[in-house]
């Protein structure tokens, strides 16, 4: 066996052309983890957060910060889509020492990440009260700690990983997204509807009414950096589209579940042959990564603005807004003004189901980044026998962090944490993306892959604001 997992890392480079790209509507999948993610943060917490608190000072940001993710998206998954490869083993191509700092960042950005299991318990205690006679934060903590057992055992169980990930996702988002439509339907009225618009849009409403003197600029950059995925989090777009088999992906072998029966996996290098059907198809591919990246920051854009509207109308009037281990009970209020008090209790189930599925999204797709890594820095020096086993072994690891950090302070804390350094992986990992889309892939591909100008100005345009917000939060921290 051994010598037959030699000989097919030996293999020559081989030559295929791109796959047919079938039914549009299946292949949307990612698109839908992508958004399902981002919401367990962003829509969930901060920006219902910031709008509660101060009203209409930053919803001019909302969309721009909510929009520019598109791109790198977009970049993300066409290195994967050309390539059939995860985007670290692209990273590594660039040069080992040059990627290890960047990968040693990722690393501690994501240790704290059982933050979102720990808030999703605060939302299951705050309607079960059991067991009674316990604070809050041991309650949330139990819950949190169930939570992450239960979803960690599903995880190991299913047969192919993502498409659980993936079923999962899909279910809460459209049970979410109605219960907010019809909230908003219900409680809004046309002269909140304008005065909420004219936040949006109007630039002179920002920062109006803050205390800078006692401001806390790192709930403003999460808040900003979560309006998508944020930083490392937007590079597990690649492993959702690898495991979909998008463009070249589709002859990479898929991770599957640890009792399934699983040939050795063993990453090939592909080649595309540079004719004209391959062209034809190439054309067809991109379409379908704008589209899928266009619908996971649609889908985004809208959950963001729905959560941020009932905020206004509902929280902000109060100041009420979430805090400490009881992150997500103040937006309760979102469903229980529609539904009285079993909206309340849905909307904190549903809660509780959206920030573990970001933590059961994260779990597997900071394993899927590590087990890349790991497996490509390794070379053939093999510490595991295939990338399959690497993955179990960050998983394994990420849960037993989740379970040891998420007492170590509120949810909130760590997710500020995780917003902090996610506005600096942009900084750093975005020229890479751009370097290896722009100048190493068309060295080495047929030319047609190649983006043109505009789009490779529109990436180094989203550099840009980053590192402004990067530069602008160090001034700030320093002074």
């Amino acid at each position: 066996m051994r010598q037959e997992c030699k000989s097919k890392r030996k293999n020559k480079v081989l030559a295929k052309d791109l796959p047919r790209i079938g039914s549009l509507w299946v292949l949307l999948g990612p698109a839908f983890v992508w958004a399902a993610t981002a919401q367990g943060s962003g829509e969930l917490i901060w920006w219902p957060y910031l709008v509660a608190r101060y009203g209409k000072a930053f919803l001019f940001l909302l969309l721009p910060f909510a929009l520019i993710q598109f791109f790198v998206n977009r970049e993300i998954s066409k290195f994967t889509a050309v390539t059939g490869k995860g985007i670290w083993s692209g990273f590594l191509s660039i040069g080992k020492w040059y990627v290890l700092p960047l990968f040693l960042l990722c690393f501690v950005n994501f240790l704290w990440f059982g933050a979102y299991a720990a808030a999703g318990g605060s939302s299951l205690y705050e309607v079960l009260k059991w067991p009674s006679g316990i604070s809050v934060k041991t309650g949330s903590l139990l819950w949190a700690y169930v939570l992450v057992i239960v979803f960690s055992i599903a995880l190991l169980l299913s047969k192919v990983i993502y498409k659980f990930i993936e079923n999962v996702m899909k279910i809460v988002t459209v049970i979410t997204i109605t219960g907010l439509l019809l909230s908003v339907i219900l409680v809004g009225k046309w002269v909140n509807v304008v005065s909420f618009a004219d936040a949006l849009f109007n630039p002179l409403n920002l920062g109006a009414g803050v205390d800078w003197g006692n401001f806390d600029y790192s709930k403003l950059i999460t808040a900003l950096v979560f309006a998508g995925m944020g930083g490392f989090l937007n590079l597990m777009y690649s492993y959702w589209m690898k495991d979909k088999g998008v463009g070249m992906a589709k002859y990479s072998k898929k991770i599957t579940g640890l009792f399934s029966k699983n040939d050795l996996f063993v990453e090939e290098g592909f080649r595309l042959e540079n004719n004209e059907k391959n062209r034809k198809r190439w054309r067809g591919w991109m379409r379908y990564l704008n589209m899928d990246s266009g619908l996971a920051v649609g889908i985004n854009v809208l959950t963001i603005i729905l959560t941020s509207f009932l905020s206004f109308v509902l929280l902000w009037p109060e100041r009420n807004y979430p805090e400490g281990w009881s992150i997500t009970v103040a937006q309760s209020i979102f469903f229980e003004s529609s539904f009285g008090s079993i909206g309340r209790v849905v909307f904190l189930v549903v809660a509780a189901a959206f920030l573990v599925d970001t933590w059961l999204a994260l779990a597997d797709g900071v394993s899927r980044q590590f087990a890349d890594f790991t497996y490509s820095w390794f070379g053939t020096k093999r510490i595991m026998k295939n990338e399959r086993s690497w993955y179990y072994f960050w998983l394994v690891f990420l849960i037993i962090v989740s379970l040891v950090t998420m007492p170590l302070a509120g949810p909130g804390v760590l997710m500020k944490l995780i917003g902090v350094i996610s506005v600096f992986a942009f900084v750093f990992y975005i020229p890479a993306l751009w370097y290896l889309n722009y100048v190493k892939l068309p060295a080495k591909y047929p030319e047609f892959i190649k983006s043109g100008w505009v789009s490779g100005l529109m990436l180094w345009l989203v550099w840009g604001v980053y590192t402004a917000l990067a530069g602008w939060y160090l001034y700030q921290i320093i002074n």
